[in-house]
């Protein structure tokens, strides 16, 4: 298993492998991100979620989309994120 540095949380950990059906982005969550932090976002719940409820999403329209990606980005503080994440939960 490869190891990456995660931007997130800063720490070492294992790649994530498997498939997390995020089209162009997956390569750089991979690369970027630990299997955590990914859970933080991604289980029932979690970040994602607030960030949906937060923001009102609807995300059958492109907008909507096009928020929680930008929110993703800045979350996982990947290269090229436009906003600041705002974490509603504190």
């Amino acid at each position: 298993m490869s190891e990456i540095q995660c931007r997130k949380c800063e720490q070492p950990a294992e790649k994530i492998t498997e498939l997390l059906f995020l089209g162009k982005l997956e390569e750089e969550v991979k690369n970027n991100v630990c299997q955590n932090c990914w859970a933080e976002w991604n289980k029932p719940g979690g970040v994602k979620t607030m960030v949906i409820n937060e923001y009102h999403l609807n995300l059958g329209d492109e907008n909507g989309r096009a928020t929680l990606r930008k929110q993703m980005r800045a979350f996982f503080k990947l290269p090229d994120a436009d906003v600041e994440f705002k974490d509603y939960r504190t």
